[in-house]
């Protein structure tokens, strides 16, 4: 029955981290056509995303499969590998005075209501506590509360932009929120892994995030999470969180598949 347990987290794990970047792939472009680019090239812009998503998950992958990530007794640990390089990647794009326009016309909407993708995240690590490998202190029964961003996001959204309202004082409180969370579970699954600053010594360790497909955790999602909060407060900050650029994802794109702005 564990065995059962932690395969539907693995095969959990490979599902949302494609239906996630599909998404990505997908808004970008409808974004970019909201910006008034020609759908040809919208699509090869497009094209250029999903191919650099698709080489940072074939490099993650192969950290992992090759057992480098698994390492924890280096300092620093090999861990860093896939967690630097996207959070300053994203740091710099979101501080990015060329990336204003593109993130102008991305529905603030959007990047509150995809933070519900962890929910099921959550609940996957719950599935592998269940199954004896993962420490108590990851999951819902212990430490980590950030399931509750994810059941609040459609919430939040609709409360701050459905029917027209721009309630962004709410959207940087909630994001805010949604950041200490997401902050508190990162510091919690290192000070749980078996390194030399380990602080939580309950087993099982936190180890593993440094598996395929479980290393689409650190690799992927957490970044994900952390992108739309910090994209969520940058459009804030911005004022660029209209009526217009708020619009719910159903009314994004017209019937004909073009531009609704």
């Amino acid at each position: 029955m564990e065995s059962i347990y932690f395969t539907i987290a693995q095969a959990g794990f490979l599902v949302l981290t494609t239906l996630c970047l599909g998404l990505i792939v997908y808004g970008s472009r409808e974004t970019l056509l909201r910006m008034d680019w020609g759908a040809e090239r919208a699509t090869r812009r497009t094209m250029l995303i999903a191919a650099v998503l698709f080489a940072w998950l074939v490099y993650s992958s192969a950290l992992a499969l090759q057992g480098i990530l698994s390492d924890f007794s280096v300092t620093p640990p090999r861990l860093l590998l896939i967690i630097i390089p996207p959070l300053i990647s994203i740091v710099w794009l979101t501080f990015s005075s060329s990336f204003r326009q593109f993130l102008a016309h991305v529905p603030a909407y959007w990047l509150i209501m995809l933070q519900v993708f962890r929910v099921p995240v959550e609940i996957f690590l719950w599935l592998q506590f269940i199954a004896g490998l993962t420490p108590v202190q990851m999951t819902f029964e212990g430490r980590n509360w950030d399931v509750l961003t994810g059941l609040t996001a459609p919430v939040v959204a609709w409360l701050c932009y459905g029917r027209g309202r721009n309630l962004k004082g709410l959207a940087f409180a909630w994001n805010i929120f949604g950041l200490a969370l997401l902050l508190n579970i990162v510091a919690t699954a290192i000070l749980s892994t078996p390194s030399p600053f380990r602080v939580f010594m309950n087993e099982p360790a936190n180890t593993l995030v440094a598996q395929f497909p479980i290393v689409f955790l650190p690799a992927v999602l957490v970044p994900m999470a952390y992108t739309l909060h910090l994209f969520s407060l940058r459009k804030i900050l911005l004022g660029s969180g209209s009526a217009t650029a708020s619009t719910p994802v159903h009314a994004a794109v017209t019937p004909s598949g073009s531009s609704g702005v």
